[in-house]
């Protein structure tokens, strides 16, 4: 019988890049990115496709759990993630199968170190956590505006609940995303909507009367909830607050 060998926290780091882009119904050993991840790891297909299951246990806001065997290490990479995502970034821009956007950024992420200093290295990393954030959400929201339905992803925007630039801490944090098209986005980003305790849209009476009603037209549904992460209500408090003052 082989020897059992136990997830490192490197690996894990690269299961868990791998988790928060690949939908539910992907966890098998069939899924292509889930067979390089394990030739890569030097694990079998079926043990990567177990340990991303096992991930989803530790997603409060799942309505079903995985199944609650996380480990030790999984919770420690987790936790990580949570606070401090660079090294998750940085696992994230390893893998073969992470598209990276513009011209030039595949090779300068595959030469990226999140250990590394300079200004190179912190634009790299704050474009390829742009993309790991942007795929996250649009895979929790199964590539569906929340709000309308669109489903082209060239319309749809990973929109942030706190702003990037004002909660730097929050920036990777899956709570902190909701898939909106790119009209309804620029009007969150901007105060003008927002959502109330039901998750139903709220927009600004500051708009003039076609603004409001171009927004609010095939709106009659609360948010659609993702399959994972779904939004922080106390985000969205304080999204509501700011709104208010707008």
């Amino acid at each position: 019988m082989a020897e059992r060998r136990n997830w490192t926290e490197a690996e894990v780091r690269a299961a868990l890049a791998l988790y928060l882009v690949t939908e539910f119904g992907r966890f098998h050993s069939r899924n292509p990115d889930i067979i390089r991840l394990a030739a890569r790891l030097g694990r079998t297909a079926a043990a990567v496709a177990l340990k991303l299951t096992n991930l989803a246990a530790l997603d409060d806001s799942l309505p079903q759990k995985g199944m609650a065997n996380a480990s030790a290490t999984d919770r420690r990479v987790w936790a990580e993630y949570l606070r401090a995502p660079e090294a998750v970034i940085a696992a994230y821009a390893q893998q073969s199968a992470a598209p990276m956007p513009g011209p030039g950024l595949a090779e300068a992420a595959a030469a990226f170190d999140h250990r590394g200093g300079g200004v190179r290295d912190s634009v790299v990393q704050t474009r390829v956590g742009q993309d790991l954030f942007r795929r996250t959400i649009l895979t929790s929201y199964r590539n569906r505006c929340a709000l309308t339905g669109i489903d082209d992803p060239r319309l749809l925007t990973a929109s942030h609940i706190l702003p990037w630039a004002e909660a730097p801490e929050m920036r990777m944090r899956p709570t902190n995303g909701i898939c909106l098209n790119a009209l309804h986005d620029r009007a969150f980003d901007r105060h003008l909507i927002t959502f109330g305790e039901d998750w139903r849209m709220i927009v600004s009476p500051h708009l003039s009367a076609d603004s409001r009603a171009q927004l609010v037209r095939g709106v009659d549904q609360p948010l659609e909830m993702p399959a994972r992460f779904a939004p922080d209500a106390g985000f969205m408090q304080a999204h509501r607050q700011r709104f208010a003052s707008a």
